[in-house]
């Protein structure tokens, strides 16, 4: 039903029909049918008005009709743009869809008049989202790519997660994320054996602002292999490799082994790949990272990467998720008798040295999150 349709974004106002006085033509074929349709009050059920397929979708519910008043002009005081901002102030019963719909609007229809933007370049962009939906599928949604090629999801997630000074900055999680990532102890390998890439050893610790460990966090770790590929791309995936959980000790240290990320380019085989190409040095490769989800009873929950110093891409990261906070100095140990101390054994160890990554995580509580969000609330008024 219509409103079904449209009801979510907030324009069915009362559902009451609207009648008019329908004029129609003196030298009408059928005079006396016409001096009869002249006076006739009639609405939306008049099929002389409304054709099938909008009668049998208002066959219960009629949204508003409001006369227009005005003629809008470009070159007058009332533009589409007042139009479309007063239909929608008229009909729309929620202030945040109202809000969100009124300032999209505004903001395109400036966009268009400030670079005087040709029918040609509107035919391309609605090629270019049309395309975009439909290469679109489960594991390759273009829309979200555009989002994160251009900044916004990056912004989003600045803008919904914010963190306290000294806490670690959150990041987005990608597309990669599994619920089916084991459960191992600290200390245990996350790669299966003969995983593609060279030996990692990560340790860290989970702290608050106050430096304490968090007993009991919960870390969800989950990466690409040596080849910058992740377990759910491989055909035939049995059993998650690369990827688990821990749970931090007492003082919240926890470590675990590993393979070493590489970087890897997201796709580029559609609309977001071009828009990639139309800029110049526009590229779609990621910086080698790995990604933790961190949770704690009372502390606000935190999703982030973090990335190897010598990672290419850095400055250049296509979805704008790396952060100077988050890049980490690796220790390459070529000690065989201290690879043994971290839990590897004879064999597994490939290329004569392994990379050694540290890091400590700080989480805020939900309360100092809480307090930040009001004062940026404030402040935005």
């Amino acid at each position: 039903m219509l409103q079904q349709a449209v009801g979510d974004i907030g324009i069915v106002g009362s559902l009451r029909p609207f009648t008019r006085q329908v004029h129609i033509p003196r030298d009408c074929h059928d005079h006396r049918r016409a001096d009869s349709l002249t006076s006739l009050n009639t609405s939306y059920s008049n099929p002389l008005l409304v054709g099938t397929a909008i009668r049998a979708q208002l066959e219960h519910e009629v949204p508003q009709d409001l006369p227009l008043e005005k003629d809008f002009r470009e070159d007058s005081a009332y533009t589409i743009t007042d139009h479309v901002h007063q239909l929608h102030a008229s009909l729309s019963k929620d202030p945040r869809t109202l809000q969100l719909i009124t300032s999209l609007i505004s903001h395109l229809h400036a966009f268009a008049r400030e670079t005087q933007f040709t029918h040609s370049e509107w035919t391309k962009v609605v090629a270019f989202l049309t395309r975009a939906g439909k290469e679109s599928t489960d594991f390759k949604n273009e829309f979200v790519l555009l989002s994160d090629c251009i900044g916004l999801s990056a912004l989003v997630d600045e803008i919904n997660h914010p963190k306290p000074l000294g806490c670690t900055e959150s990041c987005e999680p990608g597309p990669f994320y599994t619920e089916d990532a084991p459960e191992i102890p600290s200390g245990s390998s996350l790669a299966k054996a003969g995983t593609t890439g060279e030996a990692m050893f990560f340790s860290g610790t989970v702290k608050n602002l106050k430096g304490e460990g968090i007993k009991g966090a919960r870390i969800d770790v989950w990466q690409a292999d040596g080849d910058g590929i992740y377990d759910v791309q491989y055909p035939g995936r049995t059993e998650p490799n690369d990827r688990g959980r821990i749970v931090a000790s007492p003082d919240g240290s926890f470590n675990y082994r590993g393979i070493l990320p590489t970087a890897y380019p997201i796709p580029s085989d559609g609309p977001t790949g071009d828009f990639l190409h139309l800029l110049e040095g526009r590229h779609p490769h990621r910086a080698s990272h790995i990604h933790f989800t961190l949770k704690a009873p009372g502390y606000d929950d935190l999703t982030t990467a973090l990335y190897p110093s010598h990672s290419p891409f850095l400055g250049t990261d296509p979805v704008f998720a790396t952060k100077k906070s988050l890049i980490c100095e690796l220790v390459e140990e070529r000690n065989p008798d201290h690879w043994s101390e971290m839990g590897f054994k004879e064999g597994e160890v490939q290329g004569g040295r392994v990379w050694v990554w540290k890091y400590n995580f700080v989480l805020a509580t939900i309360t100092e999150v809480e307090q930040l969000q009001r004062a940026r609330a404030t402040k935005a008024l």
